[in-house]
């Protein structure tokens, strides 16, 4: 069980359901949290800092710590237990090759040094997450992904070694964070309308509302299977019985594996490439993801369109004002990082502690 709903989204990505994490057939890329620092957080699990780091000498480390922030340490096993946290909460994969687990593993000591910096720096300026406030926040998450309860999410869980205060305790961090941007960044000036008509006149010829299409989709765990699949389909064979029948997608399979109407920016970019160039109304694949085979059939094709500045003159204030934040915070950021003195142990120092900023996502 993962915070997600039925058909899953990028980052910012929308739909009426409201979006969620990875769906199991592995097409879309991880959503995350949609509170501030979780894009910072996962970032700097997908490609590198959140920001700069300092690294002094590490052998004074304990043998059992994965790294030092502000004083104090995270042990190797709390390191691991917040991997299986992000795991049931964002969708989060660990890699199968070694080389990657590698990288994998400095990344994520290097977010969680991020995370704990900033945990700090919300102290210090008195930002205390009530308990009540995180307990119905949780309340409003149950409800929305359609949960059933407390109790069927505690069980859930408890079968990946996790508590309900595991939970809390990320939703009182995801809503310190995001109340630390606030007052961080809230300074800074909203956008005018002669700026954002200047940004529009200079990438007006990417002013356009992409070409979308509805998919439907079916994935099984061998290419094998796949192909028959394939097979049937192009043969008449009804694809929404197919995907009931056949999907491990579990949240696409029971409506006939519909993904909705989506973007190629909003596919895993291989499942993308393939399913962006089959005609309409035509059936493709096999397509090899991360979770396994998919296979998948065009059920209609909306053509790009451009768009004018006053469809885009709020889109375009909003991402101008959040360019201008986010730059006041990661100067803000940074300063806070290298007076944290971060130490890691040396299986866990990031091979990058002073890259700037990622911007891609966790995939």
């Amino acid at each position: 069980m993962k915070f997600k709903l039925p058909g899953v989204l990028r980052p910012g990505g929308d739909r009426s359901s409201g979006g969620g994490l990875r769906s199991r057939a592995g097409i879309f890329p991880s959503r995350q949290f949609a509170l501030v620092f979780s894009a910072v957080l996962l970032a700097a699990i997908a490609g590198g800092a959140g920001t700069n780091l300092f690294v002094q000498e590490n052998n004074d480390l304990p043998s059992d710590v994965a790294f030092r922030a502000e004083g104090v340490t995270m042990t190797k096993e709390q390191l691991q237990h917040r991997i299986v946290l992000m795991e049931f909460l964002y969708g989060l994969q660990q890699p199968t090759d070694a080389a990657k687990q590698d990288k994998f593993r400095r990344d994520v000591a290097k977010a969680l040094a991020v995370s704990q910096v900033i945990d700090t720096a919300a102290r210090e300026r008195g930002i205390v997450i009530a308990d009540k406030e995180a307990s119905d926040q949780l309340q409003r998450m149950i409800k929305d992904n359609s949960w059933g309860d407390n109790s069927t999410l505690i069980q859930q869980l408890g079968s990946h070694g996790l508590s309900e205060d595991d939970v809390l305790g990320e939703i009182q961090r995801q809503q310190s964070s995001a109340e630390l941007f606030f007052k961080v960044t809230e300074s800074v000036k909203a956008t005018t309308d002669a700026q954002a008509q200047s940004y529009y006149n200079a990438h007006k010829s990417q002013m356009v509302s992409p070409e979308q299409r509805t998919l439907d989709n079916i994935v099984v765990s061998s290419q094998s299977q796949a192909e028959q699949i394939v097979e049937q389909a192009r043969a008449g064979g009804d694809f929404a019985a197919l995907a009931q029948k056949y999907s491990l997608d579990g949240s696409t399979k029971n409506s006939g594996g519909s993904l909705g109407s989506v973007t190629a920016s909003q596919l895993d970019s291989g499942y993308a490439a393939v399913a962006f160039k089959a005609a309409d109304n035509s059936v493709f694949g096999p397509v090899k993801t991360t979770q396994g085979w998919n296979v998948g059939m065009v059920a209609a094709v909306q053509k790009a369109v451009p768009l004018s500045f006053s469809q885009l003159k709020s889109a375009i204030e909003t991402k101008l004002d959040n360019d201008a934040k986010l730059k006041v915070w990661d100067a803000f950021l940074k300063k806070q990082i290298i007076a944290a003195h971060v130490r890691y142990a040396a299986a866990y120092e990031p091979a990058d502690p002073d890259s700037p900023p990622a911007t891609n996502t966790v995939s």
